[in-house]
């Protein structure tokens, strides 16, 4: 029988589901890291975008 990844983890321990998993905390940081630049890249590229059109 298939068991949800973290679903045996009481409410209110302190664990969410992802750490539950067993991945590491250094990869979610590297990721949360990764997407926080991309969405600045993104953002400072549309903001470039935008004003070129607008002279």
């Amino acid at each position: 029988m298939y068991r949800v990844p973290g679903g045996g983890v009481a409410v209110g321990t302190g664990i969410g589901s992802l750490a539950a998993t067993g991945a590491g905390v250094a990869w979610w940081v590297v990721a949360g890291a990764a997407l926080l630049v991309a969405g600045l890249v993104l953002l400072r590229a549309a903001r470039g975008r935008r004003a070129a059109s607008d002279e």
